[in-house]
């Protein structure tokens, strides 16, 4: 990418949130290196905790995007495979919901409403883990029905099948990343200890850089 290319990223919204949601898990990915310097761990992780609230905020603008995009893709998901079609469905819903949760918790934080905000991000994280666990489930699905229809496939559409494929792939592992996090964040994770903040900063890391390619690829 030019720099050119690096300013058409920046002056969009989406390019921004990529940007910040990299930079926000990198500085977490770079605390290893500042283990001998408990100050400047302290500054990464606060940074990160920065960017991180920046992120909260511009997404108190996401909810009439995400309502065009969820009539969007109700309108295209007619034909398409049941099973795919109700998860989007799902997908949806669960989406819907999460952006006023959010909405509200940071609220509280800020004081604007009162009440403890503990629970509303409990809720969000449970609507975001169930948002992931939906797309990764549909991805298996359209993957699945790939195989399917591999074999009666003419080389040149074959091609284009593959294609479809490594972007579900990536899907599933972005999302799983995410997923990784999310638990990991509930009061009640799966399993004892939580990750090392370098740990979460990885997965993040891993989900925001695929992220950032599938927006950036059909700009190259």
């Amino acid at each position: 990418m030019g720099l050119g290319d690096v300013v058409s990223v920046l002056e969009t919204y989406r390019g921004r949130e990529k940007t910040l949601r990299t930079l926000q898990y990198g500085l977490l990915f770079l605390t290893p290196a500042a283990r001998d310097s408990p100050s400047t761990k302290a500054v990464l992780e606060a940074i990160s905790a920065q960017v991180g609230g920046v992120r909260v905020i511009l997404r108190l603008f996401d909810d009439l995007s995400m309502l065009q995009y969820s009539k969007e893709v109700l309108r295209q998901s007619k034909g398409k495979d049941w099973i795919v079609r109700w998860l989007e469905v799902a997908n949806i819903v669960v989406d819907q919901l999460f952006f006023p949760v959010e909405h509200l918790a940071w609220a509280r934080d800020v004081k604007i409403l009162r009440g403890s905000s503990s629970s509303l991000w409990h809720a969000s994280l449970l609507l975001w883990a169930a948002s992931l666990v939906l797309t990764i489930l549909r991805s298996l699905r359209k993957i699945s029905l790939m195989q399917q229809n591999n074999v009666r496939l003419a080389a040149e559409e074959k091609e284009r099948q593959e294609e479809k494929y490594e972007t579900e792939l990536l899907t599933i592992i972005m999302h799983a990343a995410d997923l990784l996090n999310a638990l990991n964040w509930l009061p009640n994770r799966p399993w004892s200890k939580p990750f090392p903040v370098w740990q979460v900063g990885v997965f993040g890391l891993v989900s925001s850089l695929i992220g950032f390619q599938k927006l950036i690829q059909p700009r190259l």
